[in-house]
């Protein structure tokens, strides 16, 4: 067969899978598998086309705010200036998990220690009773909706941030920062004295797969599906889709969505769906 013949029949079928209206996600790298893995059974079941990448959480509500994307994957909780701007819907719930090496014997971390770990105050891991060895802080770019929780529930800042006030609390200056959860995930599992903290259901499934990363319970509370369903573990975040109010082409895929079509991927991906 003429090569020339393979690549316009390679480009037919792909024109005929995304059609030029496509409906188009970016945001937040934790709910881009969940898109991904639905995507076929969309196709199949209701004839639209998905188009998804990643990118952080704040860079999908810029991207639908200029009306490059049409739907924003957001993964943590919207302010109440967002859920004004915009419709949003919540799918389900995640939880940030804290990881470090699984050499480290320590397997809880009160959130005082938390914060000091980030915050530069402690720099060897000896100093709360684990294995002696110069700490590694892995963070998140501020375009990252996990930094956000993050600092919500520590109270730290990224220095990266513009027009912080004066007094503002800091992760340390010299913290490594990722984009995607698999970037702190991978670094964890390569760097003995590494601290991270990423969505508790990537983490849960690498710890799985036998990465050597250890998931730390906060103030002796390990996250899990139960206890982020009854709230028990304090680092609870929201997995949201948003978009333009005026936006229409969102309409048939939040349809689907609404009848139940991606809950049980959301569980099977290891996030806890909402209840309907």
């Amino acid at each position: 067969m003429p090569a020339m013949f393979i690549l316009f029949l390679s480009m037919l079928l792909q024109a005929e899978i995304m059609p030029s209206d496509a409906l188009h996600f970016s945001g937040a790298t934790t709910i881009q598998p969940i898109i991904e893995k639905i995507s076929r059974a969309y196709f199949l079941s209701a004839g639209g086309s998905l188009q998804i990448k990643g990118g952080g959480s704040e860079t999908g509500l810029k991207d639908i705010a200029n009306q490059s994307s049409d739907i924003a994957m957001v993964s943590r909780n919207l302010s109440d200036e967002e859920r004004a701007n915009f419709t949003y819907m919540t799918i389900g719930y995640d939880a940030l998990a804290i990881i470090y090496h699984s050499s480290q014997p320590i397997k809880n971390l009160t959130k005082k220690e938390l914060i000091e770990l980030y915050d530069g105050s402690i720099c060897d891991w000896k100093e709360i009773g684990g294995k002696s060895i110069n700490l590694i802080v892995i963070s998140k770019k501020i375009d990252r909706g996990t930094l956000a929780v993050f600092e919500a529930y520590t109270g730290l800042n990224s220095p990266k941030h513009n027009n912080l006030l004066p007094n503002a609390k800091l992760i340390r200056a010299d913290a490594w920062e990722s984009e995607a959860n698999i970037n702190a995930t991978l670094w964890v599992s390569g760097l003995k004295g590494a601290i991270g903290y990423v969505s508790y259901a990537e983490a849960n499934r690498y710890e799985q797969m036998g990465y050597p990363i250890r998931i730390s319970a906060i103030e002796n509370v390990h996250p899990s599906i139960e206890t982020i369903k009854n709230g028990t573990y304090p680092i609870k975040r929201e997995l949201n889709l948003v978009w333009n109010k005026e936006n229409l082409k969102v309409k048939q895929f939040i349809g689907w969505v609404k009848s139940g079509g991606m809950d049980s991927t959301i569980a099977e991906l290891g996030f806890v769906a909402v209840e309907r």
